[in-house]
């Protein structure tokens, strides 16, 4: 149950931050969490894709918006600390693709 209300209440700073202005830097999502872990795994990925996540390569996510603390708790939820990696990228080449996916032109 607190999981679950952490998780909403992550999605609800995740649209509160999609009504601010794109500071042209990506947040980056890498992860790689043990088959032992599948159901971690799935869960992240799940709730990556229903946030708004775009996946770039196999465990590799991207976002264009603040949502460091909202990693931050997923990764606490879901208990998988090491295994995932949050980062802010000032340039990405070859990003026109994702612009246009998130509506950023």
């Amino acid at each position: 149950g607190e999981a679950l209300l952490a998780q909403y209440e992550a999605a609800d700073l995740i649209t509160d931050s999609r009504k601010n202005k794109w500071d042209e830097k990506w947040r980056m999502v890498m992860f790689d969490v043990k088959e032992h872990s599948r159901s971690s795994r799935r869960q992240l990925r799940d709730t990556l894709i229903r946030i708004g996540f775009v996946k770039v390569q196999n465990s590799v996510w991207i976002f264009p918006y603040d949502c460091e603390e909202f990693i931050f708790l997923l990764k606490t939820n879901f208990e998988l600390g090491k295994s995932v990696l949050f980062a802010v990228v000032d340039k990405l080449e070859n990003d026109t693709w994702l612009k246009k996916e998130f509506g950023l032109f």
